[in-house]
């Protein structure tokens, strides 16, 4: 494991929930994907975002699998 890559990525969260934490809009609506050996667990405040996330899930499941060919 990279720790530069562990930084990064640690950076990157803690940058996206200060923006939420920051931000004025009354309506956020907000989502994520965590992936569990190969199950996604996905979550979102509307049912439009969980879709979306859901996507985005399917997204990070094949995507290992395509560039392995």
């Amino acid at each position: 494991m990279n720790p530069f890559k562990v930084m990064i990525g640690f950076a990157v969260v803690m940058l996206g929930l200060t923006l939420l934490a920051l931000s004025s809009a009354e309506n956020v609506k907000y989502g994520g994907v965590v992936i569990i050996g190969p199950f996604p667990v996905v979550f979102g405040s509307s049912p439009d975002i969980a879709v979306f996330m859901v996507l985005i899930a399917l997204i990070l499941i094949l995507l290992p699998l395509l560039m392995r060919w």
